[in-house]
């Protein structure tokens, strides 16, 4: 095992000037001590208006095919304890943790030759009330990023390299605290609020999409087609989580359950959508779409984007109707609407001669609000490989950054 993922103790010295011992240590692979962890985390969290259940965090960890029970760290209370050999032989009080997610990023392989990047993702940062104010999560967090920029990105001892960068999603507030403490600096995503009128998203029988069937995802059936049009439309575009396989059949699967929608054109996979209730508004999970081949219909992404959005809401219960007048909010990332765009200067046209975007336009362009997510937040490890800020801020040819709301942590 490596010097970083070693356990070691703390003492912290409290207001009235006594002190109290921490032990900090990674997960054991049993299920005692992840069931442990994963109530701790309820706990936590609980204080949220819709608070994420002991299962939420155990299916996390369970269907991630990088999931590593050492690389959630954790601070474990040991408050009797005399010094520090005794600290680390006791078993307490579970009180701080943090995750290392093992990841890897894409670079927009068309701008940069196919290159990837390993990556830790940082989550699940929580502390007990009681403990809170006393540096734990700091020491944590100085614990992962040392485990991050020392430890192989596939296990200790693995030849694939150590992990170039840290990535992480923090609320405004927090911000300053994972610079100051990790050097980490926001990467922004570019996202748009657009209004939408429900009874636009009714099928138009002359728009040439007769033949598309619509249906809920199948797994693992359909894995194949998913894995292919996503490297397409999303890792060879920008910079975002790239999925195996196996996170498609387990980590996806489970994430979008029945609420992941595709589109097919003669049995083969146009697009699939995935959208998620956020307050007042929804919000894209998911979308993709093989835009790059030729089907029966040229403007994919415009028309799958009717189709889907419309049974996605119906099966939330709006009422898509051709006499609703109500309109929905859908935040969706900004460079889904410069394809659509795209296609409209193409001005492809369907088999009576109109034109395909006028026939599924859903929104006035200049009713688009911007609303950018500028919470992503890198720190850089290895400067020898490809670098996120610096492919995101370049002058020419920046890469998009957007992390998939399926993909967060």
């Amino acid at each position: 095992m490596t010097t970083a993922l070693n356990p070691s103790t703390h003492i912290i010295t409290l207001k009235e000037n006594s002190t109290t011992h921490y032990h900090l240590r990674g997960l054991r692979q049993q299920q005692h001590d992840i069931q442990r962890w994963t109530q701790f985390c309820a706990s936590v969290f609980a204080y949220k208006p819709s608070p994420p259940p002991p299962e939420y965090f155990a299916r996390h960890f369970y269907n991630d095919p990088r999931c590593d029970a050492s690389l959630v760290r954790v601070m474990i209370h040991c408050p009797n304890a005399a010094n520090d050999e005794e600290a680390q032989k006791m078993t307490g009080e579970i009180v701080s943790s943090v995750r290392i997610f093992r990841r890897t990023l894409s670079t927009g392989s068309s701008n940069n030759g196919g290159a990837t990047i390993e990556a830790g993702g940082i989550g699940e940062v929580c502390t007990s009330p009681d403990h809170q104010r006393r540096g734990l999560s700091k020491i944590l967090l100085k614990d992962a990023i040392n485990i991050m920029s020392t430890t192989s990105c596939d296990g200790v001892g693995d030849s694939g390299g150590m992990m170039s960068c840290s990535l992480l999603h923090a609320n405004p507030e927090f911000r300053p605290v994972y610079n100051k403490v990790g050097g980490y600096e926001c990467v922004p995503s570019k996202w748009s609020l657009v209004p939408i009128e429900l009874n636009k998203l009714v099928i138009n029988s002359t728009d040439g999409t007769n033949k598309w069937t619509t249906r809920q995802a199948i797994f693992p059936q359909d894995v194949s087609q998913l894995k292919a049009l996503h490297t397409e439309y999303s890792e060879k575009r920008l910079i975002t989580i790239t999925r195996s396989t196996e996170y498609w059949t387990n980590y996806v699967s489970a994430e979008l359950g029945e609420s992941l929608w595709v589109l097919e054109d003669n049995a083969s996979i146009v697009a699939w959508l995935s959208i998620r209730k956020r307050g007042d508004r929804y919000q894209l999970r998911e979308f993709g779409a093989d835009f790059g081949s030729k089907h029966s219909i040229s403007n994919v992404i415009s028309l799958a984007l009717k189709r889907l959005l419309g049974v996605a809401l119906q099966q939330i219960g709006e009422d898509v109707h051709v006499d609703s007048d109500k309109k929905v909010s859908l935040l969706l990332p900004t460079f889904i609407l410069s394809d659509m765009q795209q296609e409209k200067l193409n001005g492809a046209t369907n088999e009576v001669g109109s034109n395909l975007v006028d026939d599924c336009l859903l929104f006035d362009n200049g009713n688009v609000i911007e609303e950018n997510d500028d919470g992503w937040m890198y720190a850089v490890f290895d400067k020898s490989e490809p670098n996120v800020l610096e492919l995101t801020m370049r002058a020419k040819d920046p890469v998009p950054h957007l992390i998939w709301p399926t993909d967060s942590f």
